[in-house]
């Protein structure tokens, strides 16, 4: 009988030790946009002349990574003349409203260099959430 209940025991540990913390995709990456499309010939893409002073990506959703879902947020911004970044907002998310608040978040942290040219209005940048990982789109 002791046999028994040391063997349930160790079944039931054993189950409980087993369960993983890892990404696994159950929806399809959505293709990645043409982020200059959404853009006019003013507008600066993706911060090619500004340097970051303190940047971070956004962390993974909790809830989006348990779930396998992936998917990429265009957020448009502004850089003032002091490098911080104001009035970001969602421009284009897939699939919608699933990664923008995480998104949003890190970027209205960011801050770079003082712009050379002054404060740049309507920048874009791609944030990827895909294989649950996070990283810029080119």
């Amino acid at each position: 009988m002791r046999f028994v209940i040391v063997m349930m025991v160790s079944v039931l540990f054993w189950g409980c030790a087993s369960k993983a913390d890892y990404f696994e995709p159950k929806s399809e990456y959505p293709v990645d946009p043409w982020v200059k499309g959404y853009s006019n010939p003013d507008d600066c893409l993706g911060g090619e002349k500004l340097a970051a002073r303190k940047f971070f990506l956004p962390e993974y959703p909790k809830s989006e990574f348990n779930a396998g879902w992936q998917g990429w947020v265009i957020l448009r911004l502004d850089v003032n003349a002091d490098g911080n970044t104001e009035n970001v907002k969602v421009e284009r998310s897939v699939p919608g409203g699933r990664f923008d608040r995480s998104a949003r978040r890190a970027v209205e942290g960011w801050v770079f260099e003082p712009p050379v040219d002054g404060a740049m209005a309507n920048c874009r940048v791609l944030i990827r959430f895909k294989l649950g990982g996070v990283s810029l789109g080119g």
